[in-house]
């Protein structure tokens, strides 16, 4: 019986190749989109699954108001906070605090028997001895257990590469971290594998806790919240109890100290599982993704599958028709509608297996622009659980399928069937519902495409304020700011000089911060003689004299920073609107004069400039308050490339050329250090890479949906002239043309796609308004967004109709009206 079936089901394959094409094809489609999208949404759903202690682990997070109005969330914490936990508190067994030390400049410089490397260094972060029993990070040489001892380090061996040949030989070797804070002896006591990709902690180099004394003086502070605080419950049911003796200790500790700054926190637990997709804080370990982001695109996952699907039983339904004396035959020999059945689910069962073997191939063909579209790790595109899951969801949807058939066969009387006489099919108004549906999810995927990419190209194509074109940003040499002989500032003032000598180069600066990464510098400043409570939060731009001049900054108000004046000794400062605005200046003039305190020098600082506002970051974020401060703190350089328009080289082969003479002089100056460079309005688009990733999949298989949609509509077309053939040929005879024959046969699709398309309007309007409030800055619903996807819906049905009823109306209507 099953070797009939299945000769019967390959014989049908082999006889109707257009349509098994059609059904294979886009069933393929389907599974192979929803294949990358699962393993999308469960690499991402995976982070941090992977220690043991995961369901044990909460990170410390605070919100700060002030007036009552939220500052934003932090993932930081007082140092204090979790020392006295893990001393005083039984319901918690371990805590682990980071200090971020990126922002220092840091570079290792080690002596390789006489031969000296140096490298900079990024992912720099001081810790715990304890993140190795809370964590699942595992060594390939060495161990923690001198973590807890001034002057040790950790390396990754990633990072390691860099210095040592062999792992295990360089444990107990020294190297120095040289960086704008000084220079400072490691020993290397341990190196760890390289840290799994779903992993929210990154890091390259650790530094013991007893070494923090070099780089901050907030050790043992309450209220500087400088530390990434974990803790690991011994019973994670009782996480509520562990928050209130955090606010308890936040109540004796700190609380009056904020209160008097008129601000107040709130603290909160989240857990180690929720952190990558649900954290809303900024700053921290990079790389998370919004959990919006993954139940939209596995919402696309399902409707892919299921129109995918839904398809599928309407072109099978077509091939049914053709059938149905082949089953009127079948069961007058004695078949029971059982075993017609049965026939139908093993035919599902073969187009689905096919068809999951054909996706496979698809993905694994795709698979290099699939890792570079999703950002996934190779390891994890064929993830097994996945797969698994995938064949489930197959096999639930042959069975749906393969009976589908069978309910309109139990409808139809067979004798009428052998007779000639076909009768009433049932199922036109739920084939014409699923239309329905397909069209209306249809409209809802181009005006979120179309939304999707205007908002994208919005952000980056604004007028930041800032002038990022053509600009070389090359990653300064450490240097100590309390050293009195700063070569490093010395060999920057040569390199300025020669550069600028190169009629390719036409301005040169420096500063402690770059557009496109927040500013790490900040302080609470006040108008001399206010309250603390009137304080409001200020980034402090450390720069070069020439800094607003090289971006384009725009003067509104007062004069520009000029030689001999000092932040430190004198006060004078630059400020923007948006920080004149929060001192209660709204007018720009009116700031001018204005003593801030608040600052880290000895006197107050004093407003001589008022700047117009920038995008220092994404347009995700609005303007920050910045006061610009003349400082040798530097971790950047910039050089402004003058590009010929008229030359007969490309802007990209200048560049080359810059760059090229550029790193020359660089290597003749600054001998020891490698020249790091990169252009940064690349590095300020890098700030999206998450929305465009978010973009591309969004678009690549909303296209995959809609070209899955049209192929069920022409199934469906296929279906409605395969059943009125004849009535086109006697329409032909009397004389109907093609225009006439085209209308009948189209309008109640057309009809269809048009009601489609005016109940999607209000669902698709509701949708893109939530998602566009996640920006600050975001574009405004126009015109285009019911127009262009109703031109476009309307021109791909009628292309998928016209293609079908233009090569029958083009058919003899003799040979349409001879038969039986």
């Amino acid at each position: 019986m099953l070797k009939n079936y299945l000769t019967t089901i390959l014989r049908q394959i082999k006889n109707n190749k257009v349509f098994s094409f059609i059904n294979i094809f886009g069933l393929s489609l389907g599974m192979a989109a929803c294949l990358v999208i699962f393993q999308y949404v469960n690499f991402h759903n995976s982070f941090d699954s992977f220690h043991g202690n995961a369901d044990r682990i909460f990170r410390i997070e605070s919100e700060a108001y002030k007036n009552g109005e939220s500052l934003g969330q932090s993932i930081n914490a007082p140092s204090m906070m979790g020392k006295t936990l893990k001393e005083q508190s039984t319901l918690v067994s371990e805590t682990v605090r980071f200090f971020d030390y990126n922002y220092a400049n840091n570079s290792i410089i080690y002596n390789d028997n006489g031969n000296k490397v140096n490298f900079e260094q990024p992912g720099v972060y001081v810790t715990d001895k304890g993140l190795f029993e809370m964590f699942d990070f595992n060594f390939i040489a060495g161990n923690s257990s001198r973590l807890d001892e001034p002057q040790t380090a950790v390396l990754t061996l990633k990072a390691s590469k860099k210095y040592f040949d062999d792992p295990e030989k360089a444990i107990g070797s020294t190297f120095t971290l040289s960086g704008n804070n000084g220079a400072h002896q490691y020993e290397l006591v341990g190196i760890l594998e390289d840290l799994p990709s779903n992993s929210h902690i990154q890091f390259e180099l650790l530094l013991s806790y007893p070494s923090i004394e070099h780089y901050t003086g907030s050790k043992n502070s309450w209220t500087s919240n400088n530390m990434i605080t974990y803790l690991m419950a011994e019973d994670p049911a009782k996480s509520g109890e562990i928050l209130d003796q955090i606010n308890e200790l936040h109540e004796e500790n700190s609380k009056e100290a904020y209160a008097a700054a008129g601000f107040t926190i709130d603290y909160y637990l989240q857990p180690l599982s929720n952190i990558h997709l649900e954290s809303g804080a900024s700053f921290g370990f990079d790389g998370s993704v919004k959990s919006q982001t993954i139940w939209v695109l596995s919402l696309i996952a399902v409707v892919i599958l299921v129109i995918a699907w839904i398809n599928y039983m309407n072109l099978s339904l077509v091939r049914t028709m053709e059938r149905l004396k082949e089953m009127g035959v079948r069961k007058c020999m004695g078949s029971s509608m059982k075993q017609i059945t049965q026939l139908f689910i093993l035919e599902a069962l073969v187009m689905n297996l096919i068809a999951f073997g054909l996706a496979i191939l698809l993905t694994q063909f795709a698979e290099k622009y699939l890792i570079n579209v999703t950002g996934l790790p190779i390891d994890a595109l064929l993830d097994m659980q996945i797969l698994g899951l995938l064949i489930v969801l197959i096999a639930a949807g042959t069975i749906l399928i393969g009976l589908y058939p069978y309910a309109i066969l139990k409808s139809i009387n067979i004798v009428n069937i052998l007779v000639g006489q076909r009768g009433k099919v049932g199922g036109v108004k739920l084939r014409k519902a699923l239309v329905l549906v397909q069209f209306m999810i249809t409209f809802i995927l181009i005006s979120g495409t179309l939304t999707v990419y205007n908002q994208i190209n919005y952000m980056r194509e604004a007028d930041l304020g800032i002038d990022i074109e053509n600009i070389l940003v090359i990653k300064s040499p450490p240097g100590d700011v309390g050293a009195e002989n700063r070569q490093d500032v010395q060999r920057f003032s040569t390199l300025k000089t020669e550069l600028l000598k190169y009629s390719g180069i036409t301005q040169i600066t420096n500063a402690g911060e770059i557009p496109g990464e927040a500013v790490s510098w900040g302080t609470n400043l006040r108008l001399k003689n206010e309250s603390p409570e009137n304080s409001t939060y200020s980034g402090l731009v450390s720069m070069d004299l020439d800094f607003p001049q090289f971006f384009g900054i725009d003067k509104i108000a007062g004069r520009e920073l000029r030689e001999g004046d000092s932040p430190w000794y004198k006060g004078e400062t630059v400020i923007n609107q948006k920080l004149a605005e929060n001192l209660g200046f709204p007018n720009p003039e009116d700031a001018l004069g204005a003593e801030l305190e608040g600052f880290y020098g000895p006197v107050p600082l004093k407003v001589v400039g008022v700047v117009e506002n920038h995008h220092h970051t994404s347009l995700h974020d609005d303007y920050q308050p910045l006061a610009y401060i003349l400082s040798s703190w530097t971790e950047f350089y910039f050089i402004k490339i003058r590009i010929d328009e008229n030359a007969n080289v490309t802007k990209g082969e200048q560049l080359d050329k810059m760059v090229a003479s550029v790193r020359a002089e660089w290597n003749n100056i600054f001998t020891d250090y490698q020249m790091d460079y990169f252009f940064l309005d690349h590095a300020f688009d890098e700030q999206y890479k998450e929305d465009i990733r978010f973009g591309k999949i969004f678009t690549g298989f909303s296209t995959l949906a809609i070209l899955i949609a049209c192929l069920g509509l022409f199934g469906l077309t296929s279906f409605t002239i395969q059943q009125r053939t004849k009535e086109i040929g006697i329409r032909k005879v009397l004389g109907a043309s093609m225009r006439n024959l085209m209308t009948l046969l189209s309008r109640d699709y057309m009809t269809l796609v048009g009601i489609a398309c005016i109940l999607s309007i209000p669902a698709s309007y509701w949708i893109m308004t939530r998602w566009l409030e996640n920006y600050t800055f975001s574009i405004q619903l126009g015109w285009w967004f019911i127009v262009l996807p109703i031109l476009f819906i309307v021109g791909l049905a009628l292309l998928s109709i016209s293609s079908k009823v233009v090569s029958t109306v083009k058919t003899n209507p003799v040979d349409s009206l001879r038969t039986e």
